[in-house]
């Protein structure tokens, strides 16, 4: 007989209460080798999480055959009670490299890539029908503060179809051609190829360009930055010259540069 087939005799403790939940006999066989904390066992079909344990080994618990677990219940979360924020977000999002930051980087949440942005006017089709899925969650899925319903976007997969230089459009926006770089909140590195320009009102135009060809030209979203007149103009001129439209894809809006709206939403970042 291997001491694999010994019975283990267990006792619970709610990790809670400290009270006793009960003894058992236990397989050695069905119990892990180590216990590590958050370790998940199932109990008569509940999950419970393993907070600590006494012995922590197989060798141990096999050659005593005693075993004390501190556990707590694992809540299972309705899926009908889950929220989200948004009631979109991108699919895809960049990685990030290896170089460290400097600290002037532009910082956004991951749920923030490309939620306001410029779009070249050829892929307006495929950008409507994707308004078009996004309104159907504010539709149909709107709960109080969130949404039900998100629908993650894979298209346009990449944003730009002229052929720009990262320089040019610096060149357009009137700013040094320097990128102060991309990341993520709670990231240690930079967004691998990406860029960021801030304008004079620190307002921010930032994406990715790989081997400075820029393929994301997305608008930052800081509820306390506007853009001011200037700022407006040379997007518009932008947009005029590369011919983009500026989309708002939680807002399901999609403008050319003509359109008021256009200078609205800039101004308008709440």
């Amino acid at each position: 007989m291997t001491s694999f087939s010994l019975n283990i005799e267990v006792t619970f403790i709610d990790d809670t209460t400290d009270e006793s939940l009960g003894v058992t006999q236990i397989p050695a066989n069905d119990l892990p080798d180590l216990f590590e904390r958050d370790t998940i066992i199932n109990l008569s079909g509940a999950d419970w999480n393993v907070l600590n344990a006494r012995p922590k080994t197989r060798a141990q618990y096999t050659k005593s055959k005693h075993l004390i677990l501190w556990i707590s219940r694992v809540d299972r979360v309705n899926p009908d009670d889950i929220l989200y924020s948004l009631p979109s977000i991108c699919a895809v999002v960049p990685e990030v490299n290896n170089r460290s930051l400097s600290g002037s980087e532009l910082t956004i949440a991951e749920d923030d890539w490309r939620q306001f942005e410029l779009v070249s006017h050829q892929l307006a089709d495929k950008v409507d029908k994707e308004i078009a899925k996004i309104q159907l969650i504010h539709e149909t899925a709107t709960a109080g503060d969130g949404w039900r319903s998100i629908h993650l976007r894979k298209k346009p997969a990449i944003p730009i179809v002229s052929n720009i230089a990262l320089t040019h459009l610096a060149n357009i926006l009137k700013v040094s051609a320097k990128s102060t770089g991309i990341t993520y909140h709670g990231s240690q590195s930079q967004i691998a190829n990406g860029y960021s320009f801030q304008l004079n009102d620190d307002f921010s135009v930032y994406g990715v360009a790989p081997d400075s060809k820029v393929q994301v030209i997305a608008i930052g979203q800081d509820s306390n930055i506007s853009a001011n007149d200037k700022s407006i103009e040379r997007l518009q001129q932008l947009a005029r010259e590369l011919n983009l439209d500026l989309v708002h894809w939680c807002r399901c809006v999609r403008v050319n540069p003509d359109d008021p709206l256009f200078a609205s939403l800039l101004a308008d970042l709440d």
